[in-house]
């Protein structure tokens, strides 16, 4: 497991990082209702202040919620002035606001449940690691067999971003069955499903030759590629070859302390990547960081290899190259690479939109050979919110 592994002061809840800004928005609501007040357009339950047009919005009555599905029904639109309550009270421990226009809602602790579980779902403290600290390993038959076991892969992938399973089957196509036997959708390209990686002069991409290559995230010739990628090994007898991983929220934590500027240059400026081959093509133009509102880092898009070139004339070329060369410092920093040998039936999982991955050059004294995959992280970070209970089925449950 990772053991300097750390939150550190930039750390958010939802698995993002920040640049010192406080994560908004986590909340505790109030169970057996006692005491409930009006200060403007607030009702105070309990000490928690809640806004109106937040409590109708959130009403989990059988109007205003299809009860089959349970998905809204209410439009927030449907009113042309924000929410008003005409009365609100405390009965047997439910909050009761009566509206303006006669709607009545009501508050028990299994809607307050249900709220708060959606409100705060997402919310997880990432770990930040470096070159001395290791990946998590688990088991292939463990985790297949074992929800546990399961449950602690998914974990460790959501907190650091990269995990590695150990003794898998090394039939090639074997990694789509552990896929589906661990509930991981799959993702098929114009490039192709499945990417055999091993030597061959024909091949469209410097990870088809023997070459080292720098850290870097697959396909960012796409505007939104899949966010998860397996990197499974058939074969490692080759001299050389070392895998190598980067956490991009380390690199970016570095650059906003370093340069500050770099990070708002490198949010705003699209590049353009291309990558293709004799049947498809790909090409996208993005910025390389992806901030969400609040200013947290939510993808690093870094692939030197196919990177294309900006306008000659674009204003901020002087300033992008400043910080992209500071970027790249970071990113091939050997104090922030975890380097380590994968064996056939290792395999490498990483959230391509934090973790970067490279390869230490070889010799072909052996076989080396490994077979990628792609597919949404969102699908692991949901299964496990389901391992955890975070998921209660409500539907078809009237109120």
């Amino acid at each position: 497991m990772l053991e300097r592994g750390c939150v550190g002061r930039n750390a958010r809840l939802d698995g993002t990082r920040r640049r010192g800004a406080r994560l908004a928005g986590m909340g505790v609501l109030p169970r057996s209702v006692a005491n409930v007040t009006r200060e403007g357009r607030s009702i105070v339950v309990d000490g928690v202040r809640l806004d109106q047009d937040w409590l109708r919005d959130n009403c989990r009555c059988d109007q205003c919620r299809i009860v089959q599905t349970d998905e809204r029904r209410w439009q927030p639109w449907s009113r042309t002035t924000p929410a008003e309550a005409a009365s609100v009270a405390v009965e047997q421990g439910e909050l009761v606001v009566v509206w303006d226009d006669g709607h009545r809602s009501s508050f028990a602790d299994a809607d307050w449940d249900t709220i708060e579980r959606a409100m705060n779902r997402g919310r997880f403290e990432p770990r930040v690691w470096r070159a001395e600290d290791q990946l998590e390993r688990f088991d292939h038959d463990s985790v297949v067999g074992n929800l546990d076991a399961r449950r602690a892969l998914f974990e460790a992938f959501r907190r650091d971003g990269a995990v590695v399973i150990t003794g898998s089957p090394t039939e090639p196509g074997s990694i789509i069955d552990t896929a589906r036997s661990l509930g991981i959708t799959l993702i098929d390209s114009s490039l192709g499903f499945l990417f055999d990686v091993k030597l061959d002069p024909s091949g469209y991409n410097i990870a088809f030759t023997s070459e080292g290559l720098p850290p870097h995230n697959d396909n960012a010739q796409y505007s939104e590629p899949p966010s998860g990628q397996i990197l499974a090994f058939i074969a490692n007898e080759a001299t050389g070859g070392d895998s190598v991983v980067v956490d991009g929220w380390a690199v970016l934590d570095e650059l906003a302390e370093r340069d500050p500027a770099a990070i708002e240059v490198l949010s705003r400026v699209p590049v353009g990547h291309r990558q293709y081959s004799t049947e498809a093509d790909g090409f996208s133009r993005n910025p390389l960081i992806k901030l969400d509102p609040a200013g947290g880092y939510r993808h690093l898009r870094f692939s030197n290899q196919l990177r294309q070139p900006l306008p000659h004339d674009h204003p901020d070329l002087a300033e992008w190259y400043r910080a992209y060369r500071v970027l790249g410092s970071i990113v091939t920093d050997p104090a922030l690479a975890l380097t380590f040998r994968m064996e056939a039936g290792d395999s490498l999982l990483v959230n391509g939109y934090r973790v970067l991955h490279a390869r230490t050059a070889f010799v072909a004294d052996g076989a080396r050979h490994l077979q990628d995959v792609y597919f949404n992280a969102d699908d692991i970070h949901n299964a496990l919110d389901r391992l955890e209970g975070m998921t209660a089925n409500t539907m078809g449950r009237g109120h």
